[in-house]
């Protein structure tokens, strides 16, 4: 799994992207998936809870909300 987050960072990590765009992504992987509901429901929770927490995550003590 984290081969394929890394290979996100790698591929498209200098774009810039809003988060509506990010959550029509989640709206049409989750039209194809269905199964995965939950987990997806939980991602856009824990995404949309994040905002305060500094995009430097390695320095951030709070990261992953924990």
């Amino acid at each position: 799994m984290d081969d394929e987050i890394e290979g996100l960072r790698a591929k498209r990590g200098e774009e810039s992207v809003t988060f509506a765009q990010i959550a029509d992504h989640l709206r049409d992987y989750l039209d194809r998936h269905h199964q995965d509901d939950e987990t997806v429901q939980r991602v856009a929770a824990f995404l949309a809870a994040v905002e305060d927490v500094d995009h430097d995550h390695d320095a951030d003590d709070r990261r992953g909300l924990g």
